[in-house]
């Protein structure tokens, strides 16, 4: 007999996508021989996120922490991740670039069965074209373990001056990462080839001589909501003992003549010098001239000159400048910013629709509740069709889910066992066609399990990732029962119990 059950045995839902959100490769691009051009990298950071999604789910998780960075890498406030530059070397010439950062990152999640260790990724530059390494770990009871050392985890887009730099100072902004065929496939295909991760930023210096140039990344630079927003603003080769170390202005607005001495247009303004600790309206600029900071900004606003300024309108920008109205501008920087919407013409109108969407259940059905398996002889397989399950997760949040199998020992009215480990399966899985699924969620089945290494453990017949759970599916499964030569003629019965989680 092969029963199921959901409800009362759920768990919080097990989102699979933590994989894949680690599952990130391009080809890999080895670094030639060093050419005389070549530099030595002294010192940076990188910035990355991974995957927000993925950060979000494992972050409710009963980890111990659920995230944990160490050996140098830290946590952002914004949740992202920084790695220090242990080294590398950069050719100024051709742009080829090695940029290695140190640091580890755990993801825990105990009562979701796994544990993903990603560390040292490195920046490589080649021809053009750019890429992501790290170290990976994957441990899991669902599939094989996985370990890969300095893999090409994702690609990177590259061009129109990002990265960029000079002096011995280089940048790259807001690089858009994507999931490549190497890294679905070492992460067991939660995620497919081509999608898109958290972008990465990064900073590094070489021993060339002469000052860094000013850099700045904003976070996000485009599409923000009108009516407020708080982008993270990084900075680099900024220089802490300009002008009598009195630091520069990180600012928010248009364009104006001698912006330096017309501030009053501007929304909003920090003070950034090494002496300063962090409030809200200053903050540090470090040493090595980088500094972090955040500015609430919003679409429309009235400058102390009381002239309303729409930035859908006319562009503004993330501005530095020297402070206290030096006439120094090397520390200038104009970083666009952008926000969802624009002005409205002359004979516009607009009516605002409201919908609420409740969200609905997550459920399992089966098909039926027994199955029949074929008599056979010792030493040989009894296979048979599982039971369809219907998955339907109406939650609206994508949080994804995951069905997991595990099977009784089997026993016979005279006094015979089978073990539970000699019944194994091959699950599939489909989701169901939805008109109204908007984008409808993708399923995967389960790793094969052979009989002998079979259901005697919690085993995954079909997973749903987070970011991709919502709608309709069916999985199922090929069992295959083998009967050991020293089991004992008979009727055996055991029961498989589904849990939704």
């Amino acid at each position: 007999m092969v029963r199921s059950r959901a409800g009362h045995v759920w768990r919080q839902s097990m989102r699979w996508a933590a994989v894949a959100a680690l599952g990130l490769s391009a080809a890999l691009v080895n670094a030639g021989p060093a050419s005389a051009a070549e530099a030595d990298i002294t010192g940076g950071t990188l910035t990355w996120g991974f995957k927000q999604s993925f950060r979000n789910y494992v972050s409710g998780g009963n980890g111990n922490p659920p995230i944990a960075a160490s050996n140098g890498a830290t946590i952002n406030a914004d949740g992202t991740f920084a790695f220090p530059s242990t080294g590398g070397t950069h050719d100024a010439a051709t742009g080829a670039t090695s940029a290695e950062y140190g640091g580890t990152v755990v993801f825990s999640y105990p009562s979701h069965l796994f544990t993903i260790t990603l560390a040292n990724p490195t920046v490589v530059v080649s021809g053009g074209t750019a890429s992501l390494k790290a170290d990976v770990d994957l441990v899991t009871s669902m599939t094989e373990p996985v370990s890969v050392r300095q893999a090409t985890v994702a690609t990177l887009a590259v061009g129109d001056g990002n990265p960029g730099g000079g002096a011995g100072t280089v940048t790259g902004i807001n690089l858009a990462a994507t999931l490549t065929e190497t890294g679905a496939s070492a992460f067991n295909g939660f995620y497919a080839a081509g999608d898109a991760l958290d972008p990465v930023s990064f900073t590094f210096t070489t021993g060339d001589s002469g000052p860094a140039r000013p850099a700045v990344a904003v976070t996000p630079a485009g599409g923000l909501d009108p009516s407020g927003a708080t982008i993270t603003v990084e900075g680099s080769g900024f220089d802490p003992a300009a002008n009598g170390a009195a630091g520069i202005y990180v600012s928010f607005g248009p364009k104006v003549d001698e912006h330096w001495t017309n501030a009053g247009v501007l929304q909003v303004t920090k003070w950034v010098s090494a002496g300063n600790e962090p409030t809200e309206s200053r903050d540090k600029l470090n040493a090595d001239g980088t500094f972090r900071t955040t500015l609430p900004v919003s679409a429309v606003y009235t400058d102390s000159t009381g002239k309303q300024v729409d930035c859908t309108a006319v562009q503004c920008y993330v501005i530095t400048f020297a402070a206290r109205g030096s006439a120094d501008r090397s520390q200038d920087t104009f970083t666009p910013v952008t926000f969802t919407g624009a002005g409205s013409g002359a004979g516009d109108a607009e009516q605002r629709i409201t919908a609420t969407v409740t969200g609905g259940p997550l459920t399992l059905g089966v098909a039926g509740s027994a199955v029949a398996l074929p008599a056979v002889a010792n030493g040989q397989v009894a296979s048979g069709a599982l039971h369809d399950a219907t998955v339907a997760d109406l939650r609206g949040t994508n949080a994804g889910w995951s069905l997991v199998g595990q099977v009784s020992d089997f026993s016979s009215s005279t006094g015979g066992v089978i073990a539970a480990n000699n019944l194994g399966w091959a699950p599939s899985a489909v989701a169901v066609d939805d008109p109204l699924a908007g984008n409808p969620g993708t399923v995967v089945p389960g790793a094969v399990a052979a009989p002998g290494a079979g259901l005697g453990e919690a085993r995954a017949l079909c997973t749903s990732a987070a970011g991709a759970s919502g709608g309709t599916f069916t999985c199922g499964a090929q069992l295959n029962l083998g009967v050991p030569a020293s089991a004992a003629p008979g009727s055996y019965t055991a029961t498989l119990t589904l849990t939704l989680s």
